[in-house]
């Protein structure tokens, strides 16, 4: 049996360690929102009523403001 001679790896860790690229263009943005916890867990009762996350409900609410 030949023995191949193993690609040696330079860097840190693991050679295709991580995680895989998804392919997705949407870049993503954090942002927070100040309140006292009854307004909070308001924002987020009303986001559960909509069937929506808080990030989504926010967002719709907000930019149909602005039409």
């Amino acid at each position: 049996m030949e023995e191949s001679e193993k690609p040696k790896y330079s860097g840190y860790g693991y050679h295709g360690g991580g995680r895989k690229k998804t392919g997705r263009l949407k870049i993503f943005a954090t942002t927070s929102i100040s309140g006292t916890p009854e307004e909070i867990e308001c924002l987020k009762t009303l986001a559960r009523e909509a069937g929506k996350t808080v990030s989504r409900y926010v967002l719709d609410e907000l930019c149909t403001l602005k039409k």
